[in-house]
């Protein structure tokens, strides 16, 4: 009995003495934060370049200078990326265009669901001319 219960304990101090293994996680969709802004000589998302995962969402926040919103040019999407963005964005005064921010701290939020990977250019209607512009990189 009394090399059973060493060899029973000599296993449980090797165990404990193991390094831990654990699976990987994926992480699950996240929301990522685009600032809009203007001060009336310059408007900018910030940041202009926004790297997601499908599944991840984007919250564009109106913080100053509006109105602002987000657009993308129907033109220079992939039927089957215009599709996705119709269903993901929810409201729009036009497709493909969300919906005006007249108040500092208002948001809008897309959720790309169906959007798959590739670079997309984005924009605000009302500062385009000011070159108020950015990049959604989906991974």
């Amino acid at each position: 009995m009394r090399i059973h219960l060493a060899a029973g304990l000599a296993a449980c101090v090797a165990l404990s003495a193991a390094p831990a293994v654990r699976a990987a996680r994926a992480p699950g969709p996240i929301t990522h934060e685009v600032r809009m802004w203007s001060d009336g000589a310059t408007a900018h998302f910030a940041p202009a370049e926004v790297v997601i995962h499908p599944g991840d969402a984007v919250r564009f926040v109106n913080t100053g200078g509006g109105p602002h919103n987000v657009s993308f040019d129907p033109e220079k999407l992939p039927a089957d990326v215009r599709r996705a963005l119709l269903a993901d964005m929810g409201t729009q005064i036009q497709p493909l265009w969300g919906p005006l921010l007249t108040e500092t701290g208002r948001d809008y939020t897309i959720r790309f669901s169906g959007v798959k990977p590739g670079r997309y250019e984005f924009f605000c209607m009302p500062h385009m001319a000011m070159g108020m512009r950015g990049v959604l990189v989906v991974r």
